[in-house]
C-alpha cells in the first residue's frame, strides 16, 4: 500500500507544477475541469492496471518486476532530465481565455496520464492492490493542481523530487 501511494504521489508531482506556473501567468482551472482532468487520469490509469493484471498470468513474475522497476528508472529519469533542462509549462489556454475549459482539461487530463499509465503497468503483479492506484493518482493530481495554485515556489525542484522517488522506487522493484 505505501509503495503504491508513494508511487500515485510521485507521478503526480508535474500537476502541482502547472498549476503553479497557470496561477503565475493568471490562467484559472475551474473545479469541473481539475475533475475531467482527474477522471482522464483515472480511467487511462486503470486501463493500464487491467493490461498488467492480464499479463501477470502470462509472463513470469520475475520479468514483471524487471519490467516494472525498468519502467520506473525511465521515468524518474525522464523527469529528471526535464527538471534540469528548460522548465516550460506547455500552454493548454488554446483560446487564450485564462480559463482552462473541461475540452482543454481533457487534453491536460491525456498528458498528465501518460507518467501514470507508464507506472501502472509495471504493477501486474500487485495483486488487487494495484486497483488502488488509479484512484490515488486521480485524487493526488486533483489535490496537486489546487494546491499549486496557491504555492510559489521553483516547479524544477518538484519535479526533480517526483524523478528521484520514481528512480528509486524502480530500483526497489528490480531488486527486492
Amino acid at each position: 500500500m505505501g509503495l503504491i501511494l508513494l508511487l500515485s504521489v510521485s507521478v503526480s508531482l508535474d500537476t502541482l507544477g502547472i498549476g503553479m506556473s497557470y496561477a503565475i501567468e493568471g490562467i484559472r482551472i475551474p473545479w469541473q475541469t481539475r475533475f475531467i482532468v482527474a477522471l482522464t487520469n483515472m480511467v487511462l490509469t486503470f486501463m493500464s492496471v487491467l493490461l498488467a493484471q492480464y499479463l501477470d498470468g502470462l509472463v513470469p513474475d520475475l520479468w514483471l518486476s524487471i519490467f516494472g522497476g525498468s519502467v520506473l528508472v525511465v521515468l524518474g529519469g525522464k523527469t529528471l532530465w526535464n527538471a534540469l533542462g528548460e522548465n516550460k509549462t506547455a500552454d493548454y489556454d488554446k483560446d487564450k481565455s485564462h480559463v482552462l475549459e473541461p475540452a482543454e482539461g481533457c487534453v491536460l487530463g491525456l498528458t498528465m496520464a501518460l507518467d501514470a499509465v507508464s507506472a501502472g503497468l509495471g504493477l501486474g503483479n500487485l495483486g488487487a492492490a494495484a486497483y488502488l492506484f488509479p484512484v490515488l493518482t486521480a485524487f493526488s493530481g486533483v489535490l496537486f493542481l489546487s494546491l499549486g495554485a496557491a504555492m510559489w515556489c521553483s516547479t524544477r525542484r518538484l519535479n526533480g523530487a517526483g524523478g528521484i522517488i520514481l528512480v528509486l522506487l524502480g530500483l526497489f522493484r528490480i531488486f527486492y
